[in-house]
């Protein structure tokens, strides 16, 4: 929040001259008339209003440091009420020390109640209306701040939704697809007809499961299944994959898929050697391993499943976990149970 207009060095020098001035000339309006006004407004008092008004503004300027500064309590509105009522307890008493030192003092007679009470109102005013420009302040900063939030979180909500959806899309994966069915055609028709067949169940599934937060895992694997052999006939590494008995359990769409191509676009392409990938269960986790041989310049860690982390984050307390050693790499997805 940029600095309160009050904390300025030219309004605290300029407005207790102005608000001063004011006291002064409505205390003259209460006890004299219009027609006195020429010859008692520059006195003695109107220099002890302006110095009055000095004290009150500052002081009132030192509460709202003060309540700036304070965590409790936590509601706007009884902070607000317990700001205004401690500035006016504070002017009422530097008002009426003030005043009773100067008559007493200079004009040497004790003020009367009604003179005590006239001051006091009008110093009380302005000391209100000064607390006002800061809780108004406080306020609309408020309301702005929760707007720019909303704005934000739409925003960023805005841009995961492009980052779901390009993924989905995965437009190298449908490049790639395309090209390897433009060849395929020139060398054999019903290959090319059959990857056309599975490329498309795939992007089905992916496009379908948007709908759905969760599938079961048979649901998925028999889509993996099809993903691993179009991936195969890409020009990426083979994938061989070893499915162990798994029980019935449920997963984010497209998980196991991204992990897969994730892995065979970190991997060095090669026709003499394959990557064994064994999918299994472990307790309360799913694990994927498989012998990693990764590119210098893109390996695959963590930080390339954070949309999956996220959307596991929804359905379990478990995190997703990957490590490495020298030859094996190991994914744990934790099973997501219903009920």
């Amino acid at each position: 929040m940029k600095k309160l207009f009050v904390h300025h060095p030219l309004f605290r020098l300029l407005s207790p001259l102005f608000s001063g001035a004011l006291v002064y000339l409505l205390i003259l309006l209460i006890n004299n008339t219009i027609e006195d006004l020429n010859t008692n407004f520059f006195t003695q008092e109107l220099y002890v209003c302006i110095g009055l008004a000095y004290i009150i503004q500052e002081a009132a300027r030192i509460i709202i440091v003060l309540f700036n500064r304070l965590r409790q309590p936590n509601s706007f509105w009884v902070k607000s009420i317990l700001h205004l009522g401690t500035t006016l307890l504070i002017t009422v008493g530097l008002v009426t020390l003030t005043m009773y030192l100067y008559f007493t003092q200079v004009l040497s007679y004790t003020p009367n109640y009604l003179e005590l009470l006239i001051f006091n109102s009008i110093f009380c005013a302005i000391a209100v209306f000064y607390v006002l420009l800061y809780i108004s302040n406080q306020f609309l900063h408020r309301v702005n701040t929760e707007k720019l939030e909303k704005e934000e979180l739409a925003r960023v909500r805005m841009e995961e939704d492009f980052i779901a959806f390009k993924r989905d899309i995965n437009p190298a994966l449908l490049m790639e697809s395309l090209e390897a069915i433009l060849v395929l055609m020139k060398k054999d028709a019903d290959e090319a007809e059959s990857l056309t067949e599975d490329f498309a169940s795939v992007y089905r599934y992916i496009l379908s499961s948007k709908k759905k937060e969760i599938v079961n895992i048979k649901e998925e694997l028999v889509v993996l299944k099809t993903f691993i052999e179009v991936l195969n006939r890409l020009p990426f590494r083979e994938i061989k994959l070893s499915i162990h008995d798994l029980e019935d359990t449920w997963v984010v769409p497209g998980s196991l898929l991204y992990i897969c191509e994730g892995i065979v676009r970190s991997s060095i392409s090669s026709d003499l050697e394959s990557i064994s990938v064994e999918l299994k269960e472990e307790g309360n986790n799913i694990v994927l391993k498989y012998s990693h041989e990764e590119k210098l310049n893109k390996t695959f860690n963590i930080s390339d499943l954070k949309m999956i982390v996220r959307s596991y984050s929804h359905f379990t307390s478990d995190s997703l976990e990957m490590y490495q050693d020298d030859a094996v790499k190991t994914i744990k997805l934790p099973k997501i149970q219903l009920g």
